[in-house]
């Protein structure tokens, strides 16, 4: 297998270093030779490559399991083949293994390895609410990253439940459970087994015999079936009593004795243990202590950061990844900074080509031919007020949509009626256009661009025929709002490294300045229609996870008001009688629309299935679009009753659309 390295598999993937061998394979590490990420390459034995029925099989369940998504659960990108062999992909998360810190041959701390435990739990937790087990727990497919998280990675040969296991290349059965050597069919009850064994080899050091595992698969095999490990705590005096059982009560022969999912396991072991994991975030290892995990990571050679900085990141839901400001214009763009001088030249006088636009008048069959003139700062423009503290009649034809449309390299804005006529793609340049919202007179539009560098506020006044910049270099800024006397402009703002903040500028492009600096990063805010609350979702620490709160207009008096809901995502909009929020929650890639009581918190869901995102009020509170994966791999605008009836297609591109906001 080391005659691997330095061939590039599918004229992309180029393998860099043998990693382990593993229950699925030989792991290598190899990067995309055309995005220069890397990922963890997987190269399945010939058990599976040689047997047309079981490579089938394999490449059938791959759809489902990569839509299977948790915070501990390494990414997984597909199975692949070349002429003579087959291969998985996975995101590399660049750090040690548990086999790394079991090689010390000294127990670990016991919160270090119930922190382990719980967050490989959490895995299998997601795994098996989908009706799959992992069925090949072992310490090489546990990895730890630079900020000590844990992934549970290898969920690419996962099976259905009540199935027996079908086992693949030459790894020892060193961590499965009584039942797979009787040839069962398996329940979830085989993980936690395996979760135990490696617990019980964490916090003792030593395999299940009390000693070293034996060479053998006779001898392993003896062990699983006919004897009981010895009492952990008698191998670690530090262990409590009552852990020591619990450890043993998941080692079970029967398993109907035993544990019957990680809720009960890690329920009964950290009680026994009194450990308290972490609620908010995701269970995570420390580099400050003298533990043997903490100098393991410590001492770790970490690879040096890639332009994409992660894989998880790159595959995760559009919404999600440009709630993180990381999409920076690609190299091509950026390599023509010596251009500067030109490229502005060329940008004042060719607006009229790169932008055209449609007056805000209900019919917009022909864009206007008319120039636009660029204005670098909006000194002397002020929205007219437009208090609309109540629902307004949409317009006979549906009124005016406004979303971001990926094309190409970049994303841009464009618009269509709510009857899907008048299609208009209003930006096209190299720079990307996103977070489109209509000024409260519908006389303009305002949206966040990157053509000067950082993210910064536009507005494309219609009546004007202007470009005019409303901020300029105070961040990178997303999610814009009015305020309903349109006199201001609430936003979101990331300086530097600190979290995103909730920021506000007058109308006119003046005194921008904080209004609030939350705990974490804060990706969506939105004024209530009568101007006296802001809703924002801020993370609390679980990566790409928000809750939803509610503040005075003045910054004070936050309340929480999402509660139950898990996976919630970076958008909201107020109902136009402000009683209730629109956001999207639920597992990843699954999400669906929810309506949110605003005071209390009651939630109800709208749709069911499709992965569904960024959902917006018509102005008489009637209608809802939102975007949606349902169909294809890329998003699409869809239009529902307010119920979450009549759920219609509006746009159908090869590229996304998504982040819809109605004329208001």
């Amino acid at each position: 297998m080391p005659a691997l390295i330095g061939q590039t598999l599918l004229n992309q993937y180029r393998l860099q270093a043998f990693i382990a061998s593993t229950p699925l394979g030989d792991l290598y590490r190899a990067v995309d030779v055309r995005s220069e990420i890397n990922f963890a390459l997987t190269v399945l034995p010939k058990s599976i490559y040689e047997n047309s029925e079981a490579l089938r099989e394999v490449e059938a369940q791959a759809g489902a399991l990569k839509n299977i998504r948790h915070v501990n659960l390494t990414p997984y990108l597909g199975a692949y083949q070349t002429p003579t062999l087959a291969f998985s992909l996975e995101a590399w998360v660049d750090g040690p293994s548990l086999r790394d810190l079991l090689a010390a041959k000294i127990p670990l701390e016991t919160e270090d390895a119930l922190l382990i435990a719980n967050a490989v739990g959490a895995a299998l937790d997601a795994l098996h609410k989908k009706n799959y087990l992992h069925a090949h727990l072992a310490p090489e497919l546990i990895r730890m990253n630079k900020k000590g998280e844990i992934f549970l990675s290898g969920i690419g040969m996962a099976q259905k439940e009540h199935s027996p296991k079908k086992r693949a290349g030459k790894y020892p059965p060193l961590y499965d459970a009584p039942e797979i050597f009787n040839g069962e069919e398996l329940s979830a009850a085989a993980d936690m087994y395996a979760l135990s064994a490696l617990t019980y080899q964490m916090l003792t050091a030593k395999w299940l015999n009390g000693e070293d595992a034996p060479k053998t698969k006779d001898a392993l095999r003896r062990v699983h079936l006919t004897q009981m490990p010895p009492a952990p705590a008698a191998l670690n005096a530090r262990l409590p009593n009552n852990l020591s059982k619990m450890i043993l009560w998941g080692l079970r022969k029967n398993p109907q004795e035993r544990f019957q999912n990680a809720t009960e396991l890690l329920s009964a072991l950290n009680l026994a243990a009194k450990f308290s994991p972490p609620t908010i975030d995701a269970p995570r290892l420390t580099r400050e202590s003298d533990s043997v995990a903490a100098k393991i990571l410590s001492g770790w050679e970490f690879l040096p950061q890639s332009k994409t900085t992660s894989v998880a990141q790159d595959h995760a839901p559009l919404e999600e990844r440009l709630a993180t400001l990381e999409n920076a214009r690609p190299k091509k763009a950026a390599a023509r900074s010596a251009f500067i001088p030109i490229f502005i030249l060329i940008l004042l006088g060719g607006f009229a080509a790169l932008f055209w636009l449609v007056r805000p008048a209900p019919q917009m069959d022909e864009p206007p031919t008319a120039t636009m003139t660029f204005t670098p700062f909006a000194a002397n423009y002020t929205p007219p007020p437009s208090v609309t503290p109540s629902p307004r009649p949409t317009d006979a034809r549906g009124g005016r949509i406004v979303f971001t449309c990926t094309r190409g390299d970049y994303n841009q804005i464009c618009m269509v009626n709510r009857d899907g006529s008048g299609y208009a793609q209003l930006t096209d340049m190299d720079a990307s256009n996103y977070y489109p919202i209509f000024t409260n007179a519908a006389d303009g539009l305002l949206f966040a661009s990157n053509r000067n560098g950082t993210f910064d506020l536009y507005l494309l006044a219609f009546e004007k025929k202007e470009l005019l910049q409303i901020t300029r270099n105070v961040g990178n800024v997303i999610s814009p709002d009015y305020s309903p006397d349109g006199r201001q402009i609430l936003f979101a703002n990331r300086v530097g490294n600190t979290p995103t903040a909730i920021w506000i500028v007058n109308a006119d492009g003046l005194n921008p300045h904080v209004l609030y600096q939350g705990t974490g990063d804060i990706v969506a805010a939105a004024w209530s229609p009568n101007g006296e609350r802001i809703a924002y979702a801020m993370s609390l620490g679980v990566p790409l996870e928000y809750e939803i709160f509610v503040m005075d207009a003045n910054g004070k008096n936050h309340t929480r008001i999402s509660q139950g809901l898990r996976g919630i995502g970076g958008s909201l909009d107020w109902s136009p009688d402000g009683s209730h929020l629109l956001i999207y929650a639920g597992a990843y890639a699954d999400k669906n629309i929810f309506k949110l009581d605003a005071q209390t918190g009651a939630f109800v869901q709208l749709t069911d299935g499709g992965n569904n995102a960024g959902a917006a009020y018509s102005p008489d509170g009637r209608y809802i679009v939102f975007n949606s994966l349902r169909n294809d791999e890329q998003a699409d605008l869809f239009i529902m009753r307010a119920d979450g009836s009549n759920q219609t297609q509006l746009t159908n591109d090869p590229e996304s659309e998504w982040g819809a906001q109605w004329t208001k």
